[in-house]
Protein backbone atom coordinates (compact mmCIF):
# COMPACT_ATOMS: atom_id res chain seq x y z
CA UNK A 1 0.00 0.00 0.00
CA UNK A 2 1.63 3.25 -0.91
CA UNK A 3 1.01 6.26 1.21
CA UNK A 4 1.09 9.31 -1.31
CA UNK A 5 2.89 12.61 0.31
CA UNK A 6 1.74 15.83 0.78
CA UNK A 7 3.94 18.83 -0.87
CA UNK A 8 3.80 20.69 2.51
CA UNK A 9 5.60 23.81 0.81
CA UNK A 10 2.84 23.76 -1.49
CA UNK A 11 0.31 23.81 1.25
CA UNK A 12 2.75 26.55 2.76
CA UNK A 13 2.58 28.57 -0.04
CA UNK A 14 -1.18 28.43 -0.73
CA UNK A 15 -1.68 29.81 3.02
CA UNK A 16 1.01 32.81 2.97
CA UNK A 17 -1.19 33.89 -0.75
CA UNK A 18 -4.22 33.42 1.58
CA UNK A 19 -2.94 35.55 4.51
CA UNK A 20 -1.18 37.96 2.28
CA UNK A 21 -4.60 38.69 0.28
CA UNK A 22 -6.01 39.28 3.69
CA UNK A 23 -3.75 41.98 4.73
CA UNK A 24 -4.16 43.65 1.69
CA UNK A 25 -8.43 43.45 1.55
CA UNK A 26 -7.94 44.65 5.69
CA UNK A 27 -5.00 47.62 5.20
CA UNK A 28 -5.23 48.96 1.58
CA UNK A 29 -8.23 47.88 -0.19
CA UNK A 30 -9.91 51.21 -1.89
CA UNK A 31 -6.74 52.90 -0.36
CA UNK A 32 -4.71 52.34 -3.22
CA UNK A 33 -4.08 56.00 -4.29
CA UNK A 34 -1.93 56.34 -1.19
CA UNK A 35 1.90 56.26 -1.32
CA UNK A 36 2.86 53.30 0.89
CA UNK A 37 5.46 55.00 3.99
CA UNK A 38 7.42 51.73 3.75
CA UNK A 39 8.17 52.76 0.24
CA UNK A 40 10.39 55.32 1.70
CA UNK A 41 13.54 55.71 -0.40
CA UNK A 42 12.68 53.35 -3.23
CA UNK A 43 12.60 53.50 -6.91
CA UNK A 44 10.18 56.38 -8.36
CA UNK A 45 9.08 54.55 -11.03
CA UNK A 46 7.61 51.30 -8.63
CA UNK A 47 6.10 54.04 -6.45
CA UNK A 48 3.94 55.23 -9.59
CA UNK A 49 2.86 51.91 -10.86
CA UNK A 50 1.92 51.19 -7.38
CA UNK A 51 -0.19 54.27 -5.75
CA UNK A 52 -0.41 56.68 -8.97
CA UNK A 53 -1.23 54.70 -12.25
CA UNK A 54 -2.29 51.67 -9.93
CA UNK A 55 -1.66 49.04 -12.69
CA UNK A 56 -1.90 45.37 -11.40
CA UNK A 57 1.07 43.90 -10.37
CA UNK A 58 2.95 41.04 -12.47
CA UNK A 59 5.65 39.97 -10.99
CA UNK A 60 4.50 38.51 -7.77
CA UNK A 61 7.32 37.23 -5.08
CA UNK A 62 8.37 34.27 -5.14
CA UNK A 63 7.41 31.42 -2.71
CA UNK A 64 10.43 31.84 -0.82
CA UNK A 65 10.75 35.30 -0.94
CA UNK A 66 6.81 35.11 0.81
CA UNK A 67 8.04 32.85 3.30
CA UNK A 68 11.35 35.04 4.28
CA UNK A 69 8.77 38.07 4.42
CA UNK A 70 6.61 35.54 6.99
CA UNK A 71 9.59 35.40 9.20
CA UNK A 72 9.68 38.91 9.54
CA UNK A 73 5.48 38.94 10.50
CA UNK A 74 6.12 36.18 13.38
CA UNK A 75 8.86 38.12 14.99
CA UNK A 76 6.61 40.91 14.90
CA UNK A 77 3.61 39.54 16.11
CA UNK A 78 5.76 37.53 18.77
CA UNK A 79 6.81 41.09 20.30
CA UNK A 80 3.46 42.93 19.64
CA UNK A 81 2.08 40.03 21.86
CA UNK A 82 4.93 40.59 24.72
CA UNK A 83 3.86 44.47 24.47
CA UNK A 84 0.44 43.57 24.96
CA UNK A 85 0.62 41.36 27.87
CA UNK A 86 2.93 44.21 29.41
CA UNK A 87 0.26 46.51 29.07
CA UNK A 88 -2.24 44.13 30.38
CA UNK A 89 -0.08 44.16 33.49
CA UNK A 90 0.01 47.59 33.47
CA UNK A 91 -3.75 47.59 33.54
CA UNK A 92 -3.65 45.45 36.12
CA UNK A 93 -2.00 47.96 38.34
CA UNK A 94 -3.86 50.46 37.50
CA UNK A 95 -6.77 48.81 38.37
CA UNK A 96 -5.26 47.43 41.71
CA UNK A 97 -5.20 44.19 40.77
CA UNK A 98 -2.24 41.71 42.59
CA UNK A 99 0.16 41.01 40.72
CA UNK A 100 3.20 38.65 41.30
CA UNK A 101 5.66 41.30 39.97
CA UNK A 102 8.08 42.90 42.08
CA UNK A 103 7.35 46.67 43.57
CA UNK A 104 10.59 47.99 40.99
CA UNK A 105 9.14 46.55 37.74
CA UNK A 106 5.88 48.10 39.34
CA UNK A 107 7.61 51.12 39.09
CA UNK A 108 9.25 50.97 35.54
CA UNK A 109 5.98 49.42 33.84
CA UNK A 110 4.00 52.81 35.36
CA UNK A 111 5.80 54.98 32.99
CA UNK A 112 5.32 53.55 30.14
CA UNK A 113 2.73 52.89 27.50
CA UNK A 114 2.81 51.32 24.47
CA UNK A 115 0.97 52.13 20.85
CA UNK A 116 1.17 49.18 18.15
CA UNK A 117 0.49 48.96 14.67
CA UNK A 118 -0.94 52.29 14.72
CA UNK A 119 -1.71 54.01 11.72
CA UNK A 120 -0.35 57.44 10.28
CA UNK A 121 -1.36 59.82 7.51
CA UNK A 122 0.06 62.48 5.62
CA UNK A 123 -2.30 64.33 3.62
CA UNK A 124 -0.10 66.72 2.35
CA UNK A 125 2.07 64.35 1.05
CA UNK A 126 -0.87 61.40 0.04
CA UNK A 127 1.71 59.04 2.81
CA UNK A 128 -0.49 56.40 4.67
CA UNK A 129 1.32 53.62 6.85
CA UNK A 130 1.49 51.73 10.05
CA UNK A 131 4.26 52.35 12.24
CA UNK A 132 5.08 48.99 14.53
CA UNK A 133 5.76 50.29 18.12
CA UNK A 134 5.21 53.78 20.31
CA UNK A 135 6.73 54.02 23.85
CA UNK A 136 5.07 56.90 25.53
CA UNK A 137 7.17 58.05 28.76
CA UNK A 138 5.38 59.92 31.64
CA UNK A 139 7.77 62.17 32.67
CA UNK A 140 5.44 63.93 35.27
CA UNK A 141 5.96 67.78 35.42
CA UNK A 142 8.33 67.28 31.81
CA UNK A 143 5.30 65.73 30.09
CA UNK A 144 5.54 62.40 27.95
CA UNK A 145 8.36 61.44 25.68
CA UNK A 146 7.61 59.50 22.40
CA UNK A 147 10.28 57.25 21.15
CA UNK A 148 9.69 55.47 18.17
CA UNK A 149 10.53 51.81 17.06
CA UNK A 150 10.46 49.50 13.72
CA UNK A 151 11.40 45.95 14.10
CA UNK A 152 13.92 44.91 11.42
CA UNK A 153 15.43 41.36 10.53
CA UNK A 154 18.23 40.81 8.68
CA UNK A 155 20.53 37.82 7.65
CA UNK A 156 23.96 37.58 9.49
CA UNK A 157 25.80 39.03 6.73
CA UNK A 158 23.82 42.03 6.48
CA UNK A 159 23.58 42.31 10.45
CA UNK A 160 27.43 42.26 9.92
CA UNK A 161 27.95 44.81 7.52
CA UNK A 162 25.36 47.03 10.42
CA UNK A 163 27.04 46.01 13.29
CA UNK A 164 30.42 44.86 12.67
CA UNK A 165 33.83 46.52 13.12
CA UNK A 166 35.19 49.39 10.76
CA UNK A 167 32.56 51.31 9.32
CA UNK A 168 29.12 50.02 9.88
CA UNK A 169 26.61 50.35 6.52
CA UNK A 170 23.00 51.99 6.97
CA UNK A 171 19.71 51.03 5.32
CA UNK A 172 19.12 54.15 4.37
CA UNK A 173 15.29 53.18 2.95
CA UNK A 174 14.71 51.99 6.42
CA UNK A 175 15.35 55.32 7.56
CA UNK A 176 13.36 56.78 5.72
CA UNK A 177 10.55 54.21 6.74
CA UNK A 178 11.02 54.64 10.24
CA UNK A 179 11.56 58.89 9.50
CA UNK A 180 8.22 59.32 7.91
CA UNK A 181 6.14 57.24 10.80
CA UNK A 182 8.13 59.93 13.14
CA UNK A 183 7.54 62.95 11.28
CA UNK A 184 3.14 61.94 10.95
CA UNK A 185 3.91 61.00 14.96
CA UNK A 186 5.43 64.72 15.40
CA UNK A 187 2.59 66.33 13.36
CA UNK A 188 0.27 64.37 15.94
CA UNK A 189 1.69 64.64 19.39
CA UNK A 190 4.32 67.90 18.79
CA UNK A 191 6.89 65.98 19.51
CA UNK A 192 9.26 63.08 19.09
CA UNK A 193 12.23 62.18 21.61
CA UNK A 194 14.10 59.00 19.98
CA UNK A 195 13.44 56.84 16.71
CA UNK A 196 15.24 53.67 16.55
CA UNK A 197 15.25 50.20 14.16
CA UNK A 198 15.73 47.29 16.32
CA UNK A 199 17.33 44.43 13.98
CA UNK A 200 17.06 40.79 15.20
CA UNK A 201 20.05 38.60 13.31
CA UNK A 202 17.97 35.28 12.01
CA UNK A 203 20.91 33.51 12.31
CA UNK A 204 22.28 33.99 16.03
CA UNK A 205 18.57 35.59 17.71
CA UNK A 206 20.57 38.20 18.17
CA UNK A 207 19.32 42.13 18.80
CA UNK A 208 20.37 45.04 18.62
CA UNK A 209 19.40 48.76 17.62
CA UNK A 210 20.22 51.63 15.71
CA UNK A 211 19.65 54.92 16.67
CA UNK A 212 17.89 56.98 13.62
CA UNK A 213 18.96 61.10 14.04
CA UNK A 214 16.01 62.90 14.60
CA UNK A 215 16.87 65.23 11.53
CA UNK A 216 16.18 62.13 9.39
CA UNK A 217 12.31 63.41 9.53
CA UNK A 218 13.26 66.58 7.22
CA UNK A 219 14.67 64.20 4.65
CA UNK A 220 11.62 61.50 4.68
CA UNK A 221 9.41 64.60 4.06
CA UNK A 222 11.51 66.45 1.04
CA UNK A 223 11.72 62.10 -0.58
CA UNK A 224 8.01 62.33 -0.65
CA UNK A 225 7.24 65.90 -1.65
CA UNK A 226 9.54 65.44 -4.17
CA UNK A 227 7.86 62.23 -5.40
CA UNK A 228 4.87 63.31 -5.36
CA UNK A 229 5.86 66.98 -7.13
CA UNK A 230 7.38 64.58 -9.95
CA UNK A 231 4.48 62.26 -10.27
CA UNK A 232 2.72 64.73 -11.23
CA UNK A 233 4.40 65.24 -14.55
CA UNK A 234 4.05 61.73 -15.22
CA UNK A 235 5.79 58.52 -15.60
CA UNK A 236 9.72 59.40 -14.22
CA UNK A 237 12.27 58.35 -16.65
CA UNK A 238 14.86 55.80 -15.46
CA UNK A 239 17.43 58.13 -13.03
CA UNK A 240 20.57 56.23 -11.06
CA UNK A 241 20.23 57.14 -7.57
CA UNK A 242 16.24 57.30 -8.37
CA UNK A 243 14.26 54.98 -10.66
CA UNK A 244 15.57 52.90 -9.60
CA UNK A 245 17.38 54.17 -6.08
CA UNK A 246 19.23 50.58 -5.91
CA UNK A 247 20.00 48.22 -8.61
CA UNK A 248 18.77 45.42 -6.48
CA UNK A 249 15.35 47.06 -6.58
CA UNK A 250 14.40 45.45 -10.10
CA UNK A 251 15.09 41.81 -8.86
CA UNK A 252 12.02 41.98 -6.66
CA UNK A 253 9.86 43.99 -8.16
CA UNK A 254 6.63 43.38 -8.79
CA UNK A 255 5.80 45.85 -11.35
CA UNK A 256 8.92 44.83 -13.88
CA UNK A 257 6.72 43.49 -16.67
CA UNK A 258 5.00 47.19 -16.82
CA UNK A 259 8.37 49.06 -16.44
CA UNK A 260 10.89 47.03 -18.53
CA UNK A 261 14.00 48.55 -17.49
Amino acid sequence: MTTKQHDLAQIYAEHLDSENEKNRLERYDGKEHYYHASGAGTCSRKLYFQSVSKVEPTNPPSAKSQRIMRLGTILHEDIQNAIISRNNINNNINNNINSNISSELHKTIEKDSFVIEGEIIIKELNVRGFFDLLQIQNEGERGSEFFLYDIKTAADYSFKKLFGMGKQSRMEHQELQLATYGYALKEEHGRLDGMYLMYYNKSTSVIKYKEVPLSTMNTAYMFWANIKKEHSKGLPPFQDGVSPVMKWECNYCNFLDHCKP
